[in-house]
């Protein structure tokens, strides 16, 4: 029996859902994503829009799936029923724009898969859905556009690098630099996803820290420092849309697909120096530092539970439960240092800039 014909749009929600603040703020805004990139998908002449989720979303239809399903089951059980084409988009992007999904689709449409990123992708289309079968298994999406390289002649290709592409929801992080970029217009984000992150004053102090940082990029005499999984592209557009000078420390990309170990410089820095000789190196490095804190915690073998890690994020201590996390997060508490995950190093550090330009143009308006 032939599948469904047609060009799909696929989303897959699958909330944290443990029982602390910071968890609740990425579940919440991520949902919001949810409903805006569905409406937005639908907006950019795609067939049907399907949203496979765990729990409801408020005022959007779902597709029910259980909680213990591997993403990648989820996506190979669909894929039996479809013959066109899919853009599968996890649970959405907050900066894609109408006009971005309807690109998306006519690249899938014309015969060539595309994705976000090669090794660790948030998004990914496929010409034939019946490619996504290869899916099965795995536990998450990253590894989707690889496998379709590898295990099939379809051509993959690389969507243009920018905030709008590689910007995802994954940590508390993610959801500061969103509200941040949109509250100077840099960003232009849905009216669910805006309404959730005005519910959460918890950002409000994060949003002034990301400021802080990103303001270092439009002064000519001072430093910022980026670490973590910062790819080629990204490291030089920032050397490119920036004032100031860069230090980029680059680790471990595709760690959750590498299966390997992670090794840090900065885990080797802190093992060698201990809390206090660290801390006193970062402030050498640079006046502000954006820090995927990710392969440094690997390195470390730091299993931190998800709330420690989401508390850390937003820069507060007092919450984390794990004493060597919690002592690190504290003595960084007045340092204009901020942490999170792959997508601050990527997708907002491009948003960064941007907000960064449109701050300091905002501010002349009004001195002006």
């Amino acid at each position: 029996m032939a599948g469904r014909r047609g060009t799909e749009f696929w989303l897959c929600y699958r909330p944290f859902g443990e029982d602390c603040v910071p968890v609740r703020i990425v579940d919440e805004v991520r949902a919001a994503v949810v409903r805006d990139t569905a409406d937005r998908a639908q907006a950019a002449g795609f067939d049907r829009v399907r949203v496979f989720a765990s729990e409801p979303i408020v005022e959007l239809a779902i597709e029910p799936t259980r909680s213990d399903q591997s993403i990648g089951d989820i996506v190979a059980q669909a894929a039996q029923e479809v013959s066109g084409a899919v853009c599968y988009a996890g649970s959405g992007m907050p900066a894609m724009s109408v006009q971005d999904w309807s690109s998306v689709r006519e690249t899938i449409e014309s015969g060539v898969a595309t994705a976000n990123r090669m090794f660790s992708c948030d998004w990914l289309g496929v010409p034939d859905a019946r490619l996504l079968g290869r899916a099965a298994g795995e536990r998450v999406d990253n590894r989707f556009a690889l496998l379709i390289r590898d295990t099939s002649d379809t051509p993959v290709k690389s969507y243009p690098r920018s905030a709008h592409s590689l910007l995802d929801i994954d940590t508390p992080a993610d959801a500061t630099v969103l509200k941040a970029a949109a509250s100077v217009g840099s960003l232009e984000i849905g009216p669910a996803t805006r309404a959730a992150l005005a519910q959460h004053p918890e950002l409000d102090e994060p949003v002034q820290l990301a400021f802080r940082v990103w303001d270092v990029m439009t002064r000519h005499d001072d430093e910022l420092m980026v670490a973590g999984r910062v790819s080629g592209s990204d490291w030089a557009a920032v050397d490119r849309d920036t004032s100031c000078r860069i230090r980029v420390l680059s680790e471990e990309r595709g760690l959750r697909s590498r299966r390997r170990p992670a090794r840090s410089l900065l885990g080797e820095l802190y093992e060698w120096a201990g809390q206090d000789g660290f801390l006193l190196a970062l402030e050498g490095l640079g006046d502000a530092m954006l820090w995927d804190t990710r392969p440094f915690l690997s390195h470390l073998g730091w299993d931190v539970s998800r709330c420690d890690r989401f508390w850390a994020d937003l820069g507060r201590s007092d919450p984390i439960a794990d004493e060597r996390l919690r002592g690190l997060v504290s003595m960084l508490q007045d340092s204009a240092v901020m942490m999170g995950g792959h997508s601050l190093v990527s997708g907002g550090m491009l948003a960064g800039i941007d907000a960064a330009w449109s701050r300091r143009e905002l501010e002349r308006e009004l001195s002006g």
